[in-house]
């Protein structure tokens, strides 16, 4: 009977082990607790994606629309975002119509941010009479974060050229 006995505890045993390391155990389906990912590192930011900011910036001014000029930024991240918000505001009350030139004069990643220097410039049709034109060009330096999805402005300097 011991024979018997021995036999039906190794027979136990065997499917017990057998169960644990199945696919789909318990221990695969993580009921065990794992440490959270890490947010996904920002790629490298090239000379295509410093163009593609500048021609967002340009599209958004050019085609009058501020909620999309305003959504190239990082609001959260972006310091003073409520005063710049507010000359901007101020900027499309101001003009009627915008003129972007823009020329990259060189992009570079610093630490996780991407930094783009660029000639720019921006004319502007005044929407007043007794108000004159806006003819402003300046050297632009431009600070992105990866948000996830794509590149947003968390700094940009000086911002007197939109004043």
């Amino acid at each position: 009977m011991t024979g018997g006995f021995d036999f039906l505890v190794r027979t136990l045993v065997f499917v017990g082990l057998l169960a644990i390391t199945q696919p789909g155990s318990a221990q695969e389906k993580g009921t065990d607790k794992q440490p959270a990912q890490a947010p996904p590192s920002a790629p490298t930011f090239t000379d295509e994606d410093a163009t593609l900011v500048l021609d967002n910036l340009q599209a958004a001014l050019q085609s009058y629309n501020r909620k999309e000029f305003l959504g190239q930024f990082d609001s959260a991240k972006m310091p003073n975002f409520s005063a710049f918000r507010t000359e901007i505001k101020a900027l499309f009350d101001r003009y009627d119509s915008f003129t972007v030139t823009y020329h990259l004069k060189e992009s570079a990643m610093q630490n996780d941010d991407g930094v783009v220097l660029a000639d720019f410039g921006v004319d502007a049709t005044s929407s007043e009479n007794d108000t004159l034109d806006l003819r402003r060009h300046t050297q632009l330096r431009i600070v992105v974060a990866w948000s996830g999805k794509q590149w947003k402005i968390v700094d940009l300097s000086p911002r007197s050229i939109f004043e």
